[in-house]
C-alpha cells in the first residue's frame, strides 16, 4: 500500500484534478456508504485506545482509503 500524499503541496491543477476525479467517481456512485466509513473509524479509534501498536492502527486507517 502506497503511503499517502500530502495534498498540501500539490500545484493547484493537481488540486483541481483530484477533486474532479472524486466527483465523477461520486456520480458514478463509486462511493463508500457512510456507516462503513464510521465503522472502520470506530474500530480504529478503540485498537488505539486500546493500545495498538501504531502501525495496527494505521492499517485500518488506510483501509478507509482503499474501501
Amino acid at each position: 500500500m502506497n503511503k499517502p500524499e500530502n495534498a498540501a503541496i500539490w500545484s493547484k491543477e493537481r488540486f483541481d484534478a483530484e477533486l474532479e476525479k472524486g466527483y465523477n467517481d461520486m456520480l458514478k456512485g463509486c462511493v463508500t456508504p457512510l456507516d462503513d466509513v464510521y465503522a472502520k473509524l470506530s474500530e480504529a479509534i478503540s485498537e488505539i485506545k486500546n493500545g495498538a501498536k501504531g502501525a495496527d492502527a494505521e492499517k485500518f486507517i488506510k483501509g478507509l482509503m482503499n474501501s
